[in-house]
Order: C-alpha cells, then structure tokens, then sequence
C-alpha cells in the first residue's frame, strides 16, 4: 500500500503579512493623496470593504498607520485621517529644520551629484495631473537622495514620514494655485543651490542653502493656509 502523503498547511500567518502589506500601502497612499482627506473618519470594517481586504490585514496596517500618525484611532469609533492644523504644520517645518540642514551636512562629499542633477532636470512645467505627479515624485526623489547618502537609517526612516506628511500638504494644494509655476522654478533654483553647495565640499554650506529651501517651503504653507478656504484649525 502507497503510505499517506502528509499535507502541510498553507502558512496563513505570511499570507496576512503579505495582505497587511499591501494594505498598509494602499491606505497610506489613500491619505497622502488625499483620497482620504484630513479629518476623514472611518470604521476598520469600512476601510476593509473598500480596499477590498480582509479585517486583520486591515487592523495590522492602521496599526502601523497609527504609528507613522498619519491616523488617530477613536475608543469605540473607529479612525479619524489626523486633521491638517496650523500647529501641526509649523512642527513639521520645525522638525524639518532640525533634520535635513543636519542631513545635507552629512550628506557632503558622499552624495551623487550628477545624480541630483539628472533628478533636478525633471520638466518644471506641468500641464496635467499625471506631469504634476511626476513633478511631485522628483522633488522627494530628490530630497530621499540627500538623505540616502549619509548612511543613517534612522535619519532616513525620520524624514520618510516627513515626506509623507509634505506630500499630503502638496496634494491638498497649499503649494499650488495660480503661482505654482513660480514656485516650482523657485524650488528648481534652490535645488541648484542646494547641488552646487553639496559638490563645494563644505558642509556648513550645504547646510545653509537646505536651510533657506526649507525656509522657503514654511513661508508658502504657512501662507497658503492663512489665505485657505476652507477652516484651518489652530491646534
């Protein structure tokens, strides 16, 4: 008599992480998109429904959201998108003038200058959503570069959820409007400042010229949602 073939389990533990994965990522880009607006609020069962996955794939990846702060969850409610504030923008703008002048410090003589210039020379000019979407992706490419160049892991992981948070400020549009030409060629220039002191050598030069873009981008925002039509809470 052939002997029984032991049948192994499907290993159902890796499928859920494979699942919360791809959840966490659909939802976060939901947020930063801004599909899911700031201030949105939500059951795990509803966000399941909609991504199209199941609940413990769902919980895992708000789980993980909830770390990143990109949500809130409410006892007994569900979820909230953390609402865009006056207060949180200047923290982040704090934040981001603690970490990259510091990154583009370190980044000094270990970046890939030719890199940020082949980077930098995306078009400025976007006539339609898909151009401005690639316009959005270069300028974190850009800055992603820097900070991938000074070999620390934390420093990068830091400013990746930094980045995540500008892209749901640009995609709300407070860096858009009738200027938006203007200020992408603004961004552009201080782009090219931002190379040319990289590729001087000197640290302390790089760390100004990522200063005053950094700067730059706080006085827009914080313009931008002075002048906002809609209600802007202030903490």
């Amino acid at each position: 008599m052939a002997k029984a073939q032991a049948t192994q389990a499907p290993d159902l533990s890796t499928s859920t992480e494979r699942q919360s994965d791809q959840a966490f990522e659909q939802i976060k880009r939901s947020i930063i998109l801004c599909r899911l607006a700031p201030g949105t609020s939500f059951s795990e069962a509803e966000l399941s429904a909609m991504i199209g996955l199941g609940r413990a794939a769902t919980r895992a990846a708000l789980t993980r959201l909830g770390d990143t702060g990109l949500i809130q969850p409410i006892p007994r409610h569900g979820y909230v998108v953390t609402p865009i504030t006056m207060a949180s923008v200047r923290e982040l703008f704090e934040l981001r003038l603690i970490l990259e002048p510091a990154a583009a410090a370190l980044a000094t003589g270990k970046v890939d200058i030719a890199r940020l210039r082949a980077i930098n020379s995306a078009p400025q000019q976007a006539v339609n959503e898909g151009e401005q979407l690639a316009f959005i992706d270069s300028n974190r490419a850009f800055h992603r570069a820097i900070v991938a160049a000074t070999g620390n892991r934390r420093l990068f992981a830091l400013l990746e959820d930094v980045g995540d948070e500008m892209q749901r400020l640009v995609h709300l549009g407070l860096f858009g409007g009738a200027s938006k030409d203007i200020e992408r060629r603004a961004a552009d220039r201080q782009h090219e400042d931002l190379i040319a002191a990289l590729a001087s050598g000197h640290p302390e030069a790089a760390r100004e010229a990522a200063r005053r873009h950094v700067e730059h981008a706080r006085g827009l925002a914080i313009e931008a949602l002075m002048n906002a039509d809609w209600p802007v809470p202030i903490g």
